[in-house]
C-alpha cells in the first residue's frame, strides 16, 4: 500500500521568511541603498540645470547661495513652445547642501562600512575614499574659506607717490560681503565698531532688483544700540544693488531723498550679468539722539581702491563727540604686505587682446621681503593664502600708470581636491588592473584546459 501524498509544501517551493532586523539595521540600509544614491546623483544634475538656468536673469553668486548653498530651494523652470515664453513653473527641491551631505554618508556606509574588506575590493574602497575627501574639501571651503580683492598701483620708478594712489598694502576686500562701521573719534585714534551684513538684512527693501515694483518703507527697521553712546541707530530700506545719485526727473526711485540724494535701485536686462559697479549695496539711516532731533543720512558701499585708500562716511556729531556710520566691503588683514614693483602686458600681434599679462611683487612680513611674480596659472602662495592675477587697469586703452588687480583667498582646505583626485586615480588603476590581471588568468586557464 502506497503512502499519500504529503499536503505540505516541499522546502524547495516554500517562500522564503521575512528579513527582519533591528531599527539601526534599517538606517544603515537606507545610508547604504543603491537606490539612494542614484536619487542623489539625478538631484545633483537637476540642481545644476536649473541653477544654469537661472544665471540667466541673476547674478553666478546669487545661484550659487539660493542652489548650492541652502537647504531647500524654490527652483524656477521656464516653460516655452517655438521660442516663447509661457510661464515659470515652480519646482520645490533640497538644496545642494542636504544632498551632498546625505551623498557623503552614503558613501561612507555604503563604500566603505558596508562593504567587504577584501583583496579584491581594495580599488573600490580606495576610490569611494578619494570622492569622501572631495566631498569633505568642498564642505570646508564653504564654511571656512573666504576671498577678496587688492588692486595695486604700478610703484613709480621716480619715487614720486601720487596722494590716494596704493602702492603697496597688506589689506584686502571681500567681493559679496558688506559691513556697517560705526566709527568714534577719539582725538589720537578712532575706534570702530562692525556691524555684520545678515542684521541688516531684515531691512532690506523687497524686489529691489526692479525698481517699478518697490515699495519705499516696505523692510523692517533694525534698530542698533552702540553700547556706551548716546544714541541708537535705525536701518532701513537696505538695497543689495544700488547707486546714490542726485533727486531728478531721470531718477527712477523708490526711495526718499535726502539732502538731494536718492538711492536708485540697478537692474539689468535679461541674459546679462550685473556690472560690479551693479552691486554696491546702500541703506538709509537715522541717528537717534537721547535729547535732540534725529539726523537722517544714506550710506553706500561704493570702493574707490585702488584709485583712493581714504574712505568717506556719513559723519554727525552728538554731545560734542564727532561720529562716522561707513558701509563698506568687509576688509580682512594678510600677514604680509603686497607691493606691485612693475606690470607688464604683452599683446597679440596686431590687436589689442592681451597674450600676457603679469605682475612683480615684492612681498614683505615681519622676517623681511622678497620678489614674485604673478601669472596667470601662477599664483603668489604664502602662509595659507593665494593670490592671483585676476585683472588689470586702466582698460580698454591700457596706460601708464598701470594697476594691478589680485584675488585673494584663504581655504584650508585648498590642495585637498588635488590629493582627493589622486587617491581617486590610484584607487581606479588599481581596480582596472586587478580586474585586467584575473581576466588574464582565466584566459589562461581556459586556454591550458582546451590544450
Amino acid at each position: 500500500m502506497s503512502a499519500s501524498p504529503s499536503l505540505s509544501p516541499s522546502p524547495s517551493n516554500a517562500p522564503a521568511p521575512a528579513r527582519t532586523g533591528s531599527p539601526l539595521d534599517l538606517v544603515v540600509g537606507l545610508f547604504a541603498s543603491m537606490k539612494l544614491s542614484v536619487v542623489l546623483v539625478l538631484l545633483l544634475g537637476l540642481l545644476t540645470w536649473l541653477g544654469t538656468l537661472a544665471q540667466i536673469e541673476r547674478s553666478t553668486y546669487a545661484v550659487q547661495q539660493e542652489y548650492f548653498e541652502s537647504w531647500f530651494v524654490l527652483a524656477k523652470l521656464p516653460v516655452s513652445v517655438w521660442g516663447r515664453h509661457w510661464f515659470d513653473l515652480v519646482v520645490p527641491l533640497p538644496g545642494a547642501y542636504p544632498v551632498l551631505g546625505l551623498l557623503f554618508l552614503n558613501l561612507v556606509v555604503g563604500g566603505l562600512v558596508r562593504m567587504k574588506w577584501s583583496g579584491r575590493n581594495v580599488g573600490i574602497l580606495v576610490t569611494h575614499l578619494g570622492i569622501a575627501l572631495l566631498l569633505v574639501a568642498g564642505f570646508v571651503k564653504m564654511h571656512y574659506s573666504y576671498a577678496g580683492n587688492l588692486s595695486l598701483y604700478e610703484a613709480p620708478a621716480d619715487g614720486k607717490d601720487s596722494p590716494g594712489r596704493v602702492y603697496q598694502s597688506s589689506r584686502f576686500v571681500s567681493f559679496h560681503d558688506f559691513e556697517l562701521a560705526l566709527l568714534v573719534d577719539k582725538g589720537d585714534q578712532i575706534e570702530e565698531r562692525v556691524v555684520p551684513e545678515h542684521v541688516l538684512w531684515p531691512a532690506r527693501l523687497p524686489a529691489s532688483r526692479l525698481p517699478k515694483d518697490s515699495v519705499a518703507g516696505a523692510g523692517q527697521v533694525v534698530t542698533l544700540t552702540p553700547e556706551g553712546l548716546p544714541f541708537t541707530i535705525e536701518v532701513r530700506d537696505f538695497v543689495d544693488h544700488a547707486r546714490a545719485l542726485p533727486k531728478g526727473p531721470r531718477v527712477d526711485s523708490p526711495c526718499e531723498s535726502v539732502d538731494g540724494v536718492v538711492l536708485q535701485p540697478q537692474s539689468w536686462p535679461k541674459g546679462q550679468q550685473p556690472r560690479s559697479e551693479a552691486e554696491i549695496a546702500g541703506c538709509y539711516v537715522t541717528v537717534v539722539p537721547k535729547s535732540g532731533a534725529p539726523i537722517r543720512g544714506i550710506v553706500w558701499g561704493f570702493p574707490r581702491l585702488p584709485f583712493d585708500e581714504a574712505r568717506y562716511p556719513f559723519t554727525f556729531t552728538v554731545d560734542g563727540v564727532r561720529y562716522g556710520l561707513d558701509l563698506r566691503h568687509v576688509v580682512r588683514e594678510l600677514p604680509f604686505a603686497v607691493q606691485l614693483n612693475r606690470f607688464q602686458k604683452l599683446d597679440h600681434p596686431g590687436t589689442m587682446s592681451p597674450k600676457d599679462f603679469r605682475s612683480y611683487v615684492k612681498v614683505t612680513d615681519a622676517s623681511g621681503s622678497q620678489d614674485a611674480e604673478i601669472f596667470m596659472n601662477n599664483p603668489l602662495r604664502r602662509d595659507g593664502y593665494v593670490v592671483y592675477q585676476t585683472s588689470w587697469g586702466p582698460q580698454p586703452m591700457g596706460g601708464p600708470p598701470w594697476y594691478s588687480v589680485f584675488e585673494v583667498s584663504y581655504n584650508p582646505s585648498d590642495m585637498w581636491p588635488m590629493l582627493a583626485c589622486i587617491v581617486i586615480a590610484i584607487g581606479l588603476l588599481v581596480h582596472f588592473v586587478m580586474k585586467l590581471v584575473r581576466f588574464l588568468d582565466s584566459t589562461t586557464y581556459t586556454t591550458l584546459q582546451r590544450e
